[in-house]
Protein backbone atom coordinates (compact mmCIF):
# COMPACT_ATOMS: atom_id res chain seq x y z
CA UNK A 1 0.00 0.00 0.00
CA UNK A 2 1.28 3.51 -0.58
CA UNK A 3 0.35 6.49 1.60
CA UNK A 4 0.41 10.50 0.23
CA UNK A 5 -0.38 13.46 2.12
CA UNK A 6 -2.65 15.70 -0.26
CA UNK A 7 -4.11 18.49 0.24
CA UNK A 8 -8.03 19.71 -0.71
CA UNK A 9 -9.93 22.59 0.22
CA UNK A 10 -6.77 24.07 1.97
CA UNK A 11 -6.56 20.66 4.64
CA UNK A 12 -4.40 17.65 4.34
CA UNK A 13 -5.42 13.83 4.17
CA UNK A 14 -3.50 10.79 4.19
CA UNK A 15 -4.59 9.32 1.16
CA UNK A 16 -3.77 5.63 0.78
CA UNK A 17 -4.11 2.81 -2.32
CA UNK A 18 -2.25 0.28 -4.61
CA UNK A 19 -1.69 3.17 -7.35
CA UNK A 20 1.22 5.43 -7.19
CA UNK A 21 2.09 8.56 -5.56
CA UNK A 22 1.95 10.77 -8.75
CA UNK A 23 -1.53 8.89 -9.78
CA UNK A 24 -3.08 9.33 -6.14
CA UNK A 25 -2.06 13.12 -6.13
CA UNK A 26 -4.06 13.15 -9.79
CA UNK A 27 -7.43 11.91 -8.23
CA UNK A 28 -6.46 14.26 -5.24
CA UNK A 29 -6.29 17.67 -7.39
CA UNK A 30 -9.08 16.25 -9.91
CA UNK A 31 -11.42 16.47 -6.74
CA UNK A 32 -10.13 19.63 -4.99
CA UNK A 33 -10.36 21.04 -8.43
CA UNK A 34 -14.38 20.27 -8.86
CA UNK A 35 -14.62 21.56 -5.32
CA UNK A 36 -13.37 24.88 -6.86
CA UNK A 37 -15.46 25.19 -10.06
CA UNK A 38 -18.51 24.68 -7.45
CA UNK A 39 -17.43 26.96 -5.19
CA UNK A 40 -17.05 29.37 -7.94
CA UNK A 41 -20.30 28.24 -9.80
CA UNK A 42 -22.06 29.01 -6.11
CA UNK A 43 -20.07 31.62 -4.02
CA UNK A 44 -22.60 31.86 -1.08
CA UNK A 45 -22.22 28.00 -0.47
CA UNK A 46 -20.75 26.70 3.10
CA UNK A 47 -17.88 23.90 2.79
CA UNK A 48 -19.78 21.10 4.06
CA UNK A 49 -22.66 21.58 0.89
CA UNK A 50 -19.34 22.35 -1.42
CA UNK A 51 -17.97 18.83 -0.24
CA UNK A 52 -21.35 17.20 -0.55
CA UNK A 53 -22.18 18.84 -3.83
CA UNK A 54 -18.88 17.79 -4.90
CA UNK A 55 -19.54 13.66 -3.76
CA UNK A 56 -23.16 13.98 -5.75
CA UNK A 57 -20.99 15.35 -8.82
CA UNK A 58 -18.68 12.02 -8.78
CA UNK A 59 -20.94 9.48 -7.79
CA UNK A 60 -23.25 10.57 -10.46
CA UNK A 61 -20.62 10.45 -12.98
CA UNK A 62 -19.24 7.21 -11.21
CA UNK A 63 -22.84 5.41 -11.59
CA UNK A 64 -22.71 6.79 -15.29
CA UNK A 65 -19.35 5.32 -16.19
CA UNK A 66 -20.40 2.22 -14.68
CA UNK A 67 -23.62 2.16 -16.64
CA UNK A 68 -21.29 2.85 -19.57
CA UNK A 69 -18.97 -0.30 -18.45
CA UNK A 70 -21.71 -2.59 -18.43
CA UNK A 71 -22.72 -1.37 -21.56
CA UNK A 72 -19.27 -2.00 -22.92
CA UNK A 73 -19.40 -5.45 -21.55
CA UNK A 74 -22.13 -6.38 -23.24
CA UNK A 75 -21.00 -5.12 -26.62
CA UNK A 76 -17.86 -7.43 -25.66
CA UNK A 77 -19.63 -10.42 -25.12
CA UNK A 78 -21.63 -9.99 -28.54
CA UNK A 79 -18.24 -9.38 -30.54
CA UNK A 80 -17.25 -11.97 -28.50
CA UNK A 81 -20.05 -14.54 -29.74
CA UNK A 82 -19.71 -12.98 -32.78
CA UNK A 83 -16.40 -14.35 -33.03
CA UNK A 84 -16.96 -17.82 -31.91
CA UNK A 85 -18.97 -20.60 -34.29
CA UNK A 86 -18.91 -17.70 -37.51
CA UNK A 87 -14.74 -17.26 -36.75
CA UNK A 88 -14.62 -21.58 -37.03
CA UNK A 89 -16.57 -20.90 -40.56
CA UNK A 90 -14.87 -18.37 -41.89
CA UNK A 91 -11.53 -20.29 -41.33
CA UNK A 92 -12.77 -23.34 -42.82
CA UNK A 93 -14.01 -21.47 -46.11
CA UNK A 94 -10.36 -20.05 -46.02
CA UNK A 95 -8.69 -23.16 -46.02
CA UNK A 96 -11.50 -24.93 -48.77
CA UNK A 97 -10.30 -21.67 -50.67
CA UNK A 98 -6.87 -22.25 -50.36
CA UNK A 99 -6.82 -26.04 -51.26
CA UNK A 100 -8.94 -25.06 -54.00
CA UNK A 101 -6.58 -22.01 -55.38
CA UNK A 102 -3.92 -24.77 -54.76
CA UNK A 103 -5.60 -27.13 -56.89
CA UNK A 104 -6.19 -24.67 -59.74
CA UNK A 105 -2.50 -23.66 -59.75
CA UNK A 106 -1.51 -27.03 -60.24
CA UNK A 107 -4.23 -27.27 -63.21
CA UNK A 108 -2.99 -24.00 -64.79
CA UNK A 109 0.64 -25.52 -64.66
CA UNK A 110 -0.57 -28.68 -66.49
CA UNK A 111 -2.57 -27.04 -68.99
CA UNK A 112 0.81 -24.75 -69.84
CA UNK A 113 3.03 -28.36 -69.73
CA UNK A 114 0.35 -29.48 -72.12
CA UNK A 115 0.15 -26.73 -74.96
CA UNK A 116 3.56 -26.35 -74.57
CA UNK A 117 4.22 -29.99 -75.59
CA UNK A 118 1.59 -29.72 -78.50
CA UNK A 119 3.40 -26.05 -79.72
CA UNK A 120 6.30 -28.50 -79.84
CA UNK A 121 4.59 -31.37 -82.26
CA UNK A 122 3.20 -28.39 -84.02
CA UNK A 123 6.50 -26.93 -85.16
CA UNK A 124 8.32 -30.22 -85.67
CA UNK A 125 4.94 -30.84 -87.81
CA UNK A 126 5.40 -27.80 -89.22
CA UNK A 127 8.97 -28.36 -90.16
CA UNK A 128 8.48 -31.52 -91.66
CA UNK A 129 5.68 -29.96 -94.18
CA UNK A 130 8.21 -27.05 -95.18
CA UNK A 131 10.56 -30.04 -96.27
CA UNK A 132 8.17 -31.53 -98.27
CA UNK A 133 6.97 -30.57 -101.71
CA UNK A 134 3.97 -32.43 -101.45
CA UNK A 135 2.09 -32.68 -97.98
CA UNK A 136 -0.59 -35.70 -96.93
CA UNK A 137 -4.36 -34.26 -96.26
CA UNK A 138 -3.67 -36.75 -93.12
CA UNK A 139 -0.71 -34.57 -91.86
CA UNK A 140 -3.22 -31.53 -92.42
CA UNK A 141 -5.66 -33.16 -90.46
CA UNK A 142 -3.40 -34.06 -87.45
CA UNK A 143 -1.72 -30.59 -87.18
CA UNK A 144 -5.55 -29.25 -87.22
CA UNK A 145 -6.32 -31.80 -84.52
CA UNK A 146 -3.01 -29.92 -83.07
CA UNK A 147 -4.48 -26.91 -82.94
CA UNK A 148 -7.77 -27.68 -81.90
CA UNK A 149 -6.32 -29.27 -79.34
CA UNK A 150 -4.18 -26.51 -78.40
CA UNK A 151 -7.79 -23.72 -78.49
CA UNK A 152 -9.58 -26.17 -75.87
CA UNK A 153 -6.64 -26.19 -73.64
CA UNK A 154 -6.07 -21.84 -73.90
CA UNK A 155 -9.98 -21.40 -73.24
CA UNK A 156 -9.92 -23.76 -70.24
CA UNK A 157 -6.34 -22.21 -68.94
CA UNK A 158 -8.43 -19.08 -69.28
CA UNK A 159 -11.81 -20.39 -67.34
CA UNK A 160 -9.28 -21.89 -64.68
CA UNK A 161 -7.41 -18.42 -64.14
CA UNK A 162 -11.00 -16.65 -63.41
CA UNK A 163 -11.77 -19.06 -60.81
CA UNK A 164 -8.83 -19.00 -59.18
CA UNK A 165 -8.84 -14.96 -58.93
CA UNK A 166 -12.12 -15.38 -57.82
CA UNK A 167 -10.82 -17.91 -55.03
CA UNK A 168 -8.03 -15.36 -53.39
CA UNK A 169 -10.35 -12.76 -53.82
CA UNK A 170 -13.09 -14.69 -51.29
CA UNK A 171 -10.25 -15.62 -49.29
CA UNK A 172 -8.98 -12.05 -48.45
CA UNK A 173 -12.65 -10.66 -48.40
CA UNK A 174 -12.94 -13.42 -44.80
CA UNK A 175 -10.04 -13.09 -43.76
CA UNK A 176 -10.32 -8.88 -43.65
CA UNK A 177 -13.47 -9.77 -41.95
CA UNK A 178 -12.32 -11.86 -39.08
CA UNK A 179 -9.59 -9.16 -38.68
CA UNK A 180 -12.48 -6.28 -38.57
CA UNK A 181 -14.15 -8.09 -35.70
CA UNK A 182 -11.41 -8.85 -33.70
CA UNK A 183 -9.66 -5.03 -33.72
CA UNK A 184 -13.23 -4.11 -32.66
CA UNK A 185 -13.30 -6.21 -29.77
CA UNK A 186 -9.54 -4.92 -28.61
CA UNK A 187 -11.13 -1.45 -28.91
CA UNK A 188 -13.65 -2.17 -26.79
CA UNK A 189 -11.27 -3.85 -24.03
CA UNK A 190 -9.08 -0.89 -24.34
CA UNK A 191 -11.91 1.18 -23.41
CA UNK A 192 -12.88 -0.74 -20.23
CA UNK A 193 -9.01 -0.39 -19.20
CA UNK A 194 -9.60 3.64 -19.08
CA UNK A 195 -12.79 3.48 -17.09
CA UNK A 196 -12.20 0.84 -14.11
CA UNK A 197 -10.06 3.18 -12.00
CA UNK A 198 -10.94 4.17 -8.92
CA UNK A 199 -9.35 4.68 -5.08
CA UNK A 200 -10.76 5.32 -1.25
CA UNK A 201 -9.39 8.42 0.65
CA UNK A 202 -8.39 8.63 4.34
CA UNK A 203 -8.87 12.16 6.33
CA UNK A 204 -5.18 12.70 8.21
CA UNK A 205 -5.46 11.87 12.19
Amino acid sequence: MNKVIVTIQGANYTMVGEKSEKEMLTIANYVNSEMEKLKESAPNLGSLKVSILTSLNLADLLFECSSENEDLLDEVDKLKEQLGQPNEEIEAQVAELKNLLSTKEMELLNSRQEIERLNNIISEQQNQIDGLSNVSEGSKSEIEDYKAQIESLQNSLQETNERAELAESLSCEWQNKSFDLQLAITELEEQLKTINNADGIIPAE
